[in-house]
């Protein structure tokens, strides 16, 4: 009995260490997307700017396609 009892905290163990890898993985991932938000909005505001000082409409100048 005692020997399981180890195993299974071991395997707790292990568990949680799992638990705080993905816990850090997804705070990264959340930061990220917030990062990109920014730098998109960032890129669109420049994008508005450089159509305003040419007079021509933002679809006229730019290619959104990847």
């Amino acid at each position: 009995m005692s020997k399981e009892i180890k195993e299974l905290k071991e395997e707790i163990k292990a568990l949680k260490q799992r638990i705080s890898g993905l816990e850090r993985d997804l705070d990264y991932q959340v930061e990220q997307n917030s990062n990109n938000s920014k730098v998109f909005n960032d890129i669109r505001d420049l994008q508005q700017a450089v159509a305003d000082l040419a007079k021509e409409p933002v679809g006229m100048m730019f290619d959104y396609r990847a």
